[in-house]
């Protein structure tokens, strides 16, 4: 499952990620950490139970959460956009499930998916940076997940790229970069414009209730609206820039955008690439691929399923195959 801000989805995959069945539930941030976990165990329950799949055949459950995980114990640190700190997710769902359960990082979750099931898959250092309301990354090396010395690798959202000036990031420091690209950060900057230019091709998207206001900030864009583009291409070099400087510290094959990136990748991808290889050190940038994930929406729940494939098939299959030594 894939629990990410005021959302979660759930799905039940075969040992190919590929998706069985798949449910998705709407939660208020301000709900408790255990309400939305209750919530979470109840709609795995009903997608077991419409997926007509026997429950002795689960292996067991992945969990891609948003947040720093500590995969060992499954706790939930910290998620500065719930409001949870120190969520016991591993133990409230076995509890509830009765079945096993791994937890990690979601936007980990997605770059282990990738490097199992999509474009990642026989790259040996590939880089998943996801955006939606904050901006994450997930480092996947040789085939492993790459967490640094604790569970703090892949935060890029918390990068510091205007330290003088900048606004305040909800971390507490300022000039992130989930100030500069994250989805908030361009649906304000578009209304901005809208309320300038009333009755602009922008407007008239952002006042469509029927589609999503970042759905509709692309479509203006796509159709033309010029100062729609010129703020995209503004607020896109600073991820250019943050994609410069870990292409400089990691040197990776393979960066892949997920998310809202992905969503508007026609418009996003030409300015962050320019930019990335422009000042990425002494031409590495010019080796990387960059690409928009394949999977889409499902970039979340693969990412999970990737998760407990890893944990409770692979990994547990190699120690099967030690043990009869």
């Amino acid at each position: 499952m894939h629990v990410g801000i005021g959302m979660f989805r759930v799905a039940i995959t075969n040992l190919h990620a590929e998706l069985i069945c798949n449910k998705m539930m709407s939660f208020s941030v301000d709900q408790p950490a255990f309400d939305v976990l209750d919530n979470i165990a109840n709609l795995v329950q009903e997608t077991i139970d419409e997926s007509n799949v026997n429950r002795h055949r689960i292996l067991g459950v992945g969990v891609g959460a948003s947040g720093l995980i500590n995969h060992v114990t499954g706790v939930n640190l910290r998620a500065a956009s719930l409001g949870w700190h120190d969520v016991p997710i591993r133990e409230r769902l076995e509890a509830q499930l009765n079945l096993p359960v791994c937890v990690d990082n979601n936007v980990r979750a997605m770059a282990l998916g990738e490097a199992y099931f999509g474009l990642g898959r026989g790259v040996d250092v590939l880089a998943f940076i996801y955006g939606r309301i904050g901006v994450g990354a997930g480092i996947v090396v040789n085939g492993q997940v790459f967490r640094g010395s604790g569970v703090g690798a892949g935060e890029i959202g918390h990068t510091i790229i205007l330290p003088n000036g900048g606004d305040l990031c909800r971390c507490g420091q300022h000039g992130c970069l989930e100030t500069l690209v994250s989805e908030p950060i361009l649906l304000q900057e578009a209304q901005l414009l809208a309320d300038k230019n009333p009755n602009s091709i922008l407007d008239i998207h952002l006042s469509d209730a029927e589609s999503s206001p970042i759905s509709g900030m692309f479509a203006a864009a796509r159709e033309g609206d010029q100062p729609t583009l010129g703020m995209i291409e503004n607020q896109m070099q600073y991820l250019g820039l943050a994609l410069a400087n870990l292409v400089n510290v990691l040197n990776p094959e393979l960066i892949i955008l997920g998310g809202m990136f992905a969503q508007g990748s026609d418009l996003i991808l030409p300015k962050v690439e320019a930019t990335m290889r422009q000042l990425a050190f002494a031409g590495l940038g010019e080796n990387v691929n960059v690409q928009p994930t394949g999977f889409g929406w499902r970039a979340g729940v693969v990412g999970a399923a990737s998760l407990a494939l890893k944990v409770f098939f692979y990994e547990a299959s190699r120690e099967t195959a030690v043990s009869n030594i």
